[in-house]
């Protein structure tokens, strides 16, 4: 009799040739506990399938949407198509590195009440080789293994998101009450979710960094380097967030404090960056955005020579 897969990894996947069969092969080298091998494909017009049917063959269940879903809908599909309590919604061109199930097998066993199983992620680039923290920063939540009561994880995601999808294990229980990932968000999905799911249920952080995500230029987030709308998601669930938590006042003013800053900070990058690229209409919308949210960031940054200078360039028309 065949075993029964202890969890699912679903990949949702969309033209991933790319970094797929790395991906693939990273998983399907496991050793431990059974799962089930689940491909939601968003209708690729690459390699994908092929790439899919010639690794895995008959240990992967290969589902392909009717109609193109978009990110946050193939990631509910993902959960919806499992057929196991846990799964994790695992990203195309990342890494699961070995022992990864194992560590988040024994998480469940350990704590079978929570919502989510997270843990540690390293960053890697396009050729597989380690990003310096100064471009990617390590989560802050480092390698010591806790367990959060509902609500208490809140604290940990007030000003930034360190929980990287792929090292992730969601109950799908948890997932099916809560509606899963809103699909009108574009960037902030996943983040908007575990902020939910933090507000309700225990958080296991297992402290091991078993999955090595990858940081390159043809990512969902590299994408929205041209606009302002990754921003914008991240400031409205982070009012969100604020909104519904119960945080202490004098806590909840220092998270909101270091979020504002750290908020200002990329619209003042945005900016600076629009402004080299030529990119008028943007560089008003950013520095639009900082006159709202963080005027005084604003008026610093403008008396700094070298800073104010280039912004100013670019308002008149200024590139390079």
């Amino acid at each position: 009799m065949p075993i029964k897969p202890a969890l699912t990894v679903a990949i949702p996947i969309y033209n991933g040739a790319a970094f797929l069969e790395q991906a693939l092969q990273s998983i399907l080298a496991h050793e431990g506990p059974p799962f089930d091998l689940l491909i939601c494909d968003d209708r690729s017009t690459d390699q994908s399938l092929e790439i899919v049917r010639k690794l895995a063959g008959s240990r992967a269940r290969i589902e392909q949407s009717s109609q193109q879903l978009g990110l946050a809908k193939n990631w509910n599909r993902c959960v919806s198509l499992s057929k196991t309590d846990w799964v994790t919604v695992f990203h195309q061109d990342d890494l699961m590195l070995p022992g990864h199930l194992a560590s988040h097998a024994r998480a469940i066993q350990a704590n079978l009440n929570a919502g989510i199983i997270a843990g540690p992620a390293t960053a890697i680039d396009e050729q597989g080789r380690p990003v310096p923290p100064s471009i990617v920063a390590p989560d802050h939540l480092g390698n010591t293994a806790r367990v959060y009561k509902p609500g208490e994880f809140l604290c940990e995601l007030a000003v930034e998101n360190p929980v990287r999808c792929s090292a992730v294990t969601i109950r799908r229980e948890v997932h099916k009450k809560l509606k899963g990932f809103d699909s009108t968000l574009r960037y902030a999905v996943d983040w908007e979710f575990w902020a939910r799911v933090a507000a309700e249920f225990p958080v296991v952080w297992t402290g091991e960094p078993t999955v090595s995500f990858r940081w390159h230029t043809g990512s969902e987030t590299h994408r929205f380097k041209t606009g302002t709308q990754d921003l914008d998601e991240q400031m409205l669930v982070a009012l969100k967030l604020f909104m519904q938590a119960n945080f202490d006042p004098q806590e909840a003013n220092r998270l909101m404090r270091a979020c504002d800053l750290r908020l200002a900070n990329g619209y003042l990058n945005r900016a600076y960056e629009a402004s080299r690229a030529g990119n008028r209409p943007l560089l008003l919308k950013c520095l639009k955005k900082l006159a709202f949210s963080r005027p005084k960031t604003l008026l610093r940054c403008l008396t700094e020579p070298k800073l104010g200078a280039r912004l100013l360039w670019g308002l008149v028309g200024g590139k390079g």
